[in-house]
């Protein structure tokens, strides 16, 4: 008889435990996901609520902060300079990842890991062929255990770009006024633009001799300004470089140097004097505070780029671009600068 009592108490012991099991599980919070298609057009599985971010790159850096800033959980480089004095103070010590694809891959994997994002978004241009690259980003998201979305973007897309990111990061009202701006932007600079056309050299040299060519992307800000970058890949060396007898021949009536020291040759040296824009006094230091205005990187910081181009292009539109600048730096940024720190910016004093 007792023999019998032990085992219906076991037996009921047991399914008493079975049910806490049972219960405990049931009653463990189930993790909502969502099915995201990039634009390589891989279904990737992310969570339904994203809240920790990781850039691909600095293009993904930039427009992943003017979006959604809090969820970043680091950077693709280290900010340092003038960088710090626009980026908020909370992403002045998050870690820097590196950069996840491409030639300057140098993606620091242990640090990505102990960061722990939900998600990686890389951003900008297909590299190679979209079956190639949704190979490499498949490899990559295993070795490090985290879903990445690739989503393209330049200056033709960056309206539905924010849009399609602020709906994916809960962000919709954020993203709006993003597009909404940009878009506003566009339809001022079309009005002001003439039926002909201004030519412009770009140089990101510090000799000013490497040119950045006419239909690759880093020409697209100049181009989407209403533009003609002069120097197309038929006429510079593999690496950009040209000859100062071709600028001869080309003769742009605009110049713009990345590097000061590039753009102080430009303007001082006799071998540069007999151009029409160093006649005209049309060269330029193009701005690059936090990022630059017109390249390095090819991100949506390219949007005051515009206004900058299109005040010196279409003068008779009074595109007043300091305004602009504080303007922009505010809402794409949450920086508000000052009147004197705009003029620093575009080097106006």
């Amino acid at each position: 008889m007792k023999k019998v009592f032990l085992i219906v108490l076991l037996a009921v012991v047991s399914a008493m435990l079975f049910a806490a099991a049972v219960t405990e599980i049931s009653d463990a919070p189930v993790q909502q996901t969502q099915t995201f298609v990039d634009d390589l057009g891989r279904e990737v599985v992310l969570p339904a609520d994203i809240t920790r971010i990781a850039p691909s790159g600095s293009n993904a850096q930039v427009i992943v902060f003017q979006i959604a800033p809090e969820k970043l959980v680091g950077l693709a480089s280290k900010l340092s300079g003038d960088e710090l004095s626009i980026y908020p103070s909370y992403t002045h010590d998050l870690p820097a990842f590196g950069t996840l694809y491409g030639k300057k891959a140098n993606l620091n994997r242990e640090t990505l890991i102990l960061a722990d994002p939900q998600l990686i978004i890389d951003v900008g241009d297909i590299k190679g062929s979209a079956a190639e690259m949704a190979s490499d980003l498949d490899k990559v998201s295993a070795d490090v255990g985290v879903p990445v979305i690739f989503i393209e973007a330049n200056m033709d897309n960056y309206p539905s770009v924010f849009r399609r990111l602020g709906k994916l990061l809960g962000e919709e009202d954020r993203a709006e006024k993003l597009a909404e701006y940009y878009e506003d932007a566009i339809s001022v600079i079309e009005a002001s633009k003439t039926d002909y056309k201004p030519t412009v050299y770009i140089t990101s040299s510090s000799d000013g001799l490497e040119a950045i060519l006419a239909g690759k992307s880093h020409a697209q800000c100049a181009e989407k300004a209403g533009a003609e970058v002069v120097v197309t890949s038929k006429l510079a060396q593999g690496n950009g470089n040209i000859s100062l007898e071709t600028l001869y021949q080309l003769d742009p009536e605009y110049i713009f140097a990345y590097s000061e020291a590039g753009y102080n040759t430009i303007r001082t040296s006799s071998d540069w004097a007999t151009l029409k824009a160093v006649r005209d006094g049309n060269v330029f230091l193009v701005p690059g505070m936090p990022h630059g205005f017109i390249d390095n990187p090819v991100c949506s910081n390219r949007i005051i780029g515009l206004w900058y181009l299109a005040s010196v292009f279409y003068p008779q539109a009074g595109i007043d671009i300091v305004a602009r600048t504080r303007e922009f730096y505010s809402l794409y940024y949450g920086a508000d600068i000052s009147e004197q720190q705009a003029m620093q910016i575009l080097h106006l004093n």
